[in-house]
């Protein structure tokens, strides 16, 4: 599968989802309700990692709708949804998406250029992680 979810460490406090190569709206729409799925097993605040550096091209269809339904459909427990990216199409979409606030989660998505970076940030906001 192109994208991939899994915890990142064994406190449960970062879920990364990696995506490779050429993927779908429905893959991605998959991956959205597996992360759902982690996050739903554990109360306490998570971050997540969108790594998005090795996804290649976005799919037909439209981004922003997909986005914003994605992000307002995460659970409330979420502390920080970090995209890694190297696209400036994306990192466009994704500040449209976000200045829409879904879910009320606007606000505490932010962007970075590398997994490294966005693991560091994770830390930052989830100590314990």
């Amino acid at each position: 599968m192109p994208i991939s979810v899994k915890w990142f460490d064994d406190s449960h406090t970062c879920v990364v989802v990696t995506y490779q190569g050429r993927w779908s709206w429905a893959e991605f729409q998959t991956a959205v309700d597996e992360t759902n799925q982690l996050l739903n097993t554990v109360e306490h605040k998570v971050a997540i990692i969108e790594d998005t550096a090795m996804g290649g091209m976005l799919p037909p269809g439209n981004i922003v709708a997909n986005g914003r339904n994605a992000i307002a459909s995460f659970p409330k427990n979420i502390s920080l949804i970090i995209v890694v990216l190297n696209s400036s199409l994306i990192r466009t979409f994704l500040t449209i998406i976000a200045s829409m606030n879904p879910g009320g989660h606007g606000s505490i998505i932010k962007i970075t250029a590398t997994l490294e970076e966005a693991l560091d940030m994770a830390e930052q906001r989830i100590p314990n992680s």
